[in-house]
């Protein structure tokens, strides 16, 4: 049997990785959430220490695994462990934070590490402005990481997920296509 396709959630602490992979995946999904014992860091009741996992069904038989990795950098074993199995990854940021670049091009700066990079789509997972996302992306470009695709996507909700999922499947059908 293949393995599935596989796309990792990366991000800050509290940006709505496992919120987002819950609404992919409903509550069919392997939580590794226990009592956030850092609230000086984030007051949030409950943090992922471990991977998460969920599978969604995209129709037509092809199903995806979603993989959450942790935010706190003393596990970035973990999301380095994603990443280097990962063919895709949603960078989850909120663009309205003043360390939104800052924290976005860390994280870019893994899957670039990775044998071989898998693509990556950022999803400003907070409300914001069309202006301040373009900010965000000519901030990253300046920051030499190129043309990277932003997209607004609410981790609670399911459609905009699959939406983002979408954008992400056809990158990668696009991506298959020049090889």
């Amino acid at each position: 049997m293949d393995s599935l396709p596989r796309i990792a959630l990366v991000g800050a602490m509290g940006i709505g990785k496992t919120t987002a992979l819950r609404s992919l995946c409903g509550e069919k999904m392997i939580s590794s959430d226990v009592v956030n014992l850092d609230r000086g860091s984030n007051a949030k009741e409950f943090t992922t220490v471990g991977t998460e996992f969920g599978e969604i069904d995209l129709g037509d038989g092809e199903r995806v695994q979603v993989c959450g990795c942790p935010g706190q950098e003393r596990f970035s074993f973990v999301r380095q462990w994603i990443l280097s199995v990962s063919m895709g990854v949603f960078v989850m940021v909120d663009v309205n934070q003043p360390e939104a670049v800052n924290e976005a091009t860390r994280l870019l700066q893994d899957v670039a590490a990775q044998e071989q990079p898998p693509l990556v789509l950022i999803l400003n997972a907070r409300p914001a402005p069309a202006a301040a996302i373009d900010r965000f992306a000519q901030a990253l470009s300046e920051a030499g990481h190129g043309v990277v695709p932003v997209l607004q996507a609410d981790p609670r909700d399911r459609g905009q997920m699959l939406d983002a999922m979408g954008v992400l499947a056809s990158m990668l059908s696009l991506q298959s296509e020049e090889r």
